[in-house]
């Protein structure tokens, strides 16, 4: 026991390592999906990139339900899809926060946005370092 004892005592740990700079950032994500029931809007992440996003949309209840996005020009963006179908909007986005709704029966009592189909995603500038990561890998690939 005696011998265990010293070996241990005489064991040296590693020196620790400091890290002397931050890792680059991650760059967002320029697309999403959507996933509707009855009666709610579901996005998988809350934050993209801005500038061109692809949203795809699942409409997983059993009505007929749509996707309406305002782009950056202020022109509405619609995807319609029938129950249990998919589909997928595109929208240039400036960096903020933007509703996602179902415009269905808009205005009225009943409109499927005043039950609840309504979510918020915000569009934020990429990380200039990711930007530049992302160009010299492009450039490498040609």
């Amino acid at each position: 026991m005696g011998l265990a004892l010293a070996a241990a005592g005489s064991a040296v740990a590693a020196p620790r390592i400091h890290r002397t700079t931050l890792p680059p950032p991650v760059a967002l994500p320029t697309q999403l999906a959507v996933d509707e029931t009855e009666w709610s809007v579901r996005p998988s992440r809350r934050v993209v990139a801005a500038g061109e996003v692809r949203i795809q949309v699942y409409n997983r209840g059993m009505d007929d339900h749509d996707l309406a996005i305002v782009d950056a020009s202020g022109v509405r963006r619609t995807v319609a899809l029938a129950p249990r179908s998919s589909g997928e909007l595109v929208a240039t986005l400036a960096p903020g926060r933007h509703r996602i709704w179902c415009s269905l029966f808009e205005g009225p009592a009943l409109s499927h946005e005043r039950f609840g189909m309504t979510a918020v995603i915000e569009a934020r500038a990429q990380p200039a370092a990711s930007l530049e990561r992302r160009r010299r890998a492009a450039a490498g690939r040609r």
